[in-house]
């Protein structure tokens, strides 16, 4: 793994529910871009509610990156990706879309 930072940035939202339970601490959560096997971002959560809580955030990561995962490392070191977390594209970016003018 490697930490990407200093490039050109787009936004993605993290959108999810909280898991019930005690609020006894934060956990950091890490953006990871798949393609890379990159940490691009991180947020911090608590790691229970007392009722459920809906989240949506935006966060900033670098441009380059495409495929996202959000995820936590286990002892191991082993990524474990967030169940009850996503990431979402912004919606300017279409991957399966064409590029430049038509006709050319």
């Amino acid at each position: 793994m490697s930490y990407t930072a200093g490039f050109a940035a787009t936004e993605v939202s993290i959108r999810g529910v909280l898991p019930i339970g005690d609020t006894t601490e934060n956990v950091t959560y890490f953006i990871l871009d798949t393609a890379k096997n990159t940490i691009v971002g991180q947020v911090i959560l608590p790691k229970a509610v007392k009722q459920s809580l809906a989240v949506s955030l935006t966060v900033k990561v670098p441009s380059t990156a495409r495929s996202f995962a959000i995820g936590t490392f286990d002892e191991g070191g082993n990524f474990q990706v967030a169940s009850s977390l996503r990431v979402e594209h912004p919606a300017a970016y279409r991957p399966d879309s064409a590029v430049g003018p038509s006709g050319r």
